[in-house]
């Protein structure tokens, strides 16, 4: 793993909340720092990969809908596009638009471990599994 990716995993972790072993575990490490590179501008991602300090950081009117952003895409596997005021000020690109970053993505998505579900429409959950609650809560 690069120094860059591994950067990319600790900020990850630190805005999920979720454990770097799971966030690797995804798969998606790679892919996700692909996807924010295409659609960020140059520069950008490091620049927020150097900040420590996340509260300051979402409150930061250049880094925040970034870091926000961020933490969509692991949950959903989706890229949010930023607000038009954003983008007028920071600049973006056709690849900015909104949309899920790719079919794996959308199943690797923390939202289906979080809410102990399968990602619908990608894996077989066997006949009448929508009649059963989801595994780890009770009623």
């Amino acid at each position: 793993m690069t120094d860059r990716a591994a950067r990319f995993l600790q900020f990850s972790a630190r805005l999920t909340g979720e454990s770097p072993f799971v966030l690797r575990g995804t798969g998606m490490l790679d892919e996700y720092l692909a996807a924010l590179d295409l659609r960020l501008p140059a520069g950008l991602l490091d620049e927020l990969l150097a900040r420590d300090d996340e509260d300051a950081t979402m409150d930061d009117p250049k880094l925040g809908p970034v870091a926000r952003n961020i933490i969509i895409m692991w949950y959903t596997g989706s890229w949010t596009q930023l607000p038009d005021t954003w983008t007028a000020v920071y600049g973006t690109n056709d690849h900015g638009l909104a949309g899920v970053i790719s079919p794996t993505a959308y199943q690797a998505g923390l939202m289906w471990r979080v809410a102990g579900a399968h990602p619908a429409g990608a894996q077989q959950q066997g006949f009448g599994a929508w009649s059963l609650q989801p595994e780890g809560l009770s009623s």
